[in-house]
């Protein structure tokens, strides 16, 4: 039996509210008379889908009002496996020891469908690859503590690296979101000793442990006003839009990127493409900026195209 056309029939019916003229079906599927009849029969016989027919109206699922009917056990498309497949591996990419366990009872159905599908596990394991870049590993424990308290809603005590000072630093939080950004991983937290909505990278996070106090919930606007506003990770109000203009070389490009919700952009008359861009802090801005090299240039405000340019020459200095 072709599982793929009797998945294909639920859904048609499943999704009508009406009988459906025998040729309308036929049409629909590109089936003969026989091939129909053939799916119907399993439909109803071995997977006792309510499929009755209605005479000189058509066929239909026979389901009183607010009930439903969904095919027994788990059941995808070609297609649906495909992307579950990609979303496994994707799984196994985001954080890989923590996810790849919790999602093992599902991955095993998933290579079972696969087969059927005549995918092979090396086809779809090695044909398709899921690509990181500066990806900095977490603790799986300080995941999943992070996470637990996240959702259990429960204060968390972290002890926390500070890269910059090379320092350790205890901190009482109360988890309101956890971001995947760039291929890592960061927790937006109510600092109990700032009293202030802070932004942690969560491979910095030393120590975790899960105390009994009730997290604080922030109000969902004043978390989007801290997380959305500025460019990138770097949260905040807004200091400054960013003026920058590439190069006709790499506009076409840079044109179909999305640097910010709120980005504005147009063209010049040389082909060049403009782009407005709101941020909170420089940091990352400036570094985005640095990796097009000469293909960008800064317009405005002054105080950043400044900071580039000091990058710049501290870097030049470098090769002299």
């Amino acid at each position: 039996m072709d599982f793929e056309r009797i998945y294909a029939l639920h859904k048609f019916f499943s999704n009508r509210r009406y009988p459906v003229p025998l040729n309308d079906i036929l049409n629909e599927f590109e089936f003969s008379k026989n091939t129909f009849n053939i799916a119907r029969n399993y439909l109803c016989d071995v997977l006792g889908a309510p499929l009755k027919n209605r005479k000189g109206e058509g066929y239909f699922y026979d389901l009183k009002s607010g009930e439903t009917y969904e095919l027994p056990g788990l059941w995808f498309s070609a297609k649906e496996i495909v992307s579950l497949a990609l979303l496994e591996q994707l799984s196994e990419t985001l954080q890989p020891e923590v996810v790849k366990q919790l999602l093992h009872p599902v991955s095993k159905r998933l290579h079972q469908l696969l087969a059927k599908q005549h995918i092979s596990q090396h086809d779809w394991q090695h044909r398709i690859k899921v690509a990181t870049q500066w990806q900095r590993l977490c603790e799986p424990d300080h995941f999943i503590n992070v996470s637990h308290a996240l959702l259990t809603r429960q204060q968390l005590e972290i002890d926390y690296w500070q890269w910059q000072t090379d320092s350790t630093e205890t901190r009482i939080i109360s988890p309101q979101r956890l971001v995947y950004y760039r291929d890592n991983w960061y927790l937006d937290a109510w600092c109990h000793k700032r009293q202030a909505l802070r932004t942690f990278s969560v491979d910095a996070i030393c120590r975790s442990k899960q105390i009994a106090n009730t997290a604080e919930d922030i109000d969902s606007e004043q978390l989007n006003a801290h997380v959305t506003p500025g460019y990138g990770i770097f949260a905040g109000q807004v200091q400054g839009i960013a003026q920058l203009k590439f190069s006709k070389a790499i506009s076409k490009r840079v044109s179909r990127e999305n640097w910010h919700p709120d980005q504005q952009s147009h063209w010049t008359d040389l082909g060049e493409y403009q782009l407005s861009v709101p941020y909170s802090d420089t940091r990352e801005l400036t570094r985005d900026i640095l990796r097009f090299g000469s293909d960008i240039e800064v317009l405005s405000p002054e105080s950043l195209r400044e900071q580039v340019k000091q990058e710049l020459e501290k870097t030049l200095k470098k090769y002299f």
